[in-house]
């Protein structure tokens, strides 16, 4: 009982170095953020930092582990739902990923900096990995109901779900592209609306499914992603990040025109 009662102190100071991390992170940035931040922030030693972490970036690692499994968790949980349809499960799980990262716009986008990093490339595509080993599975039930349903048209419903995982990274390069658009932070409307549109409807074919059925992406969300224009005292440090994505959005798309060749 003991050994239990330590875990789960041990979990719980995890955990508040982890909430700590996010809020210096929203307000300063992760570049900026240093370890001594999230030591005043909690109230802690270095010595009980290092007892959980090796580095910021170690930290940092754990945070975005901790909001990646909160949305995963949450996901899992909603598509299933027995009294939901196939084309409702899908829309969930795409349209609430979306809608639940919104929801901490902030942090998000602070992370985002030393997300697009040059050093981070291998981090992107092992996160992006393990995406594809936890959701796959998930779409694929989702896409075998649809059949059953008489919505979706393939034989091959767990390869189809692999598929669409490529597709959606395939996406994420788009708008890495709507991110380097002449005026960063205010992306042209039209152009988001025609992405969206054609993400949707190449869903649509590979999954067989009637033309409009499928609104797994929203343009209104994509737009609240890709405005990040702000105003108030937070303004210049706001147009300051825009800026520094803007220009790593641009070389992780140089690199990846490079691989391509």
């Amino acid at each position: 009982m003991a050994r239990t009662v330590d875990d789960a102190a041990h979990a719980r100071r995890r955990q508040s170095f982890l909430e700590a991390a996010g809020r210096v992170i929203e307000r300063k940035g992760y570049e900026q953020m240093t370890v001594q931040d999230v030591l005043d922030d909690v109230g802690q030693s270095k010595g009980a930092f290092y007892h959980y972490f090796d580095s910021k970036q170690a930290l940092v690692k754990g945070l975005v582990g901790r909001l990646s499994e909160a949305i995963f968790t949450h996901l899992e949980q909603r598509v299933s739902a027995p009294d939901l349809s196939a084309l409702d499960k899908l829309t969930c799980l795409f349209r609430e990923s979306s809608q639940l990262k919104l929801e901490r716009k902030g942090l998000w986008s602070a992370l985002l900096p030393m997300w697009l990093s040059a050093g981070n490339a291998a981090v992107r595509e092992r996160a992006s990995s393990q995406v594809r080993e936890r959701m796959t599975p998930v779409l694929g039930q989702i896409i075998a109901q649809g059949v059953t349903e008489g919505v979706f048209t393939t034989q091959h419903p767990h390869q189809v779900a692999r598929m669409i995982f490529v597709i959606r990274e395939d996406f994420g390069h788009v708008v890495m592209d709507l991110l380097t658009t002449p005026a960063p932070g205010h992306p042209d409307h039209a152009q988001v609306e025609q992405a969206v549109a054609a993400y949707n409807e190449t869903l649509e074919r590979v999954l067989g499914a009637p033309t409009g059925s499928l609104h797994p992406l929203d343009a209104a969300d994509l737009m609240a992603w890709l405005d990040r224009s702000d105003t108030g005292a937070a303004a210049p440090a706001a147009h300051a990040e825009t800026a520094t994505v803007s220009g790593l959005a641009a070389q992780v798309r140089r690199t990846r025109g490079r691989d391509d060749q």
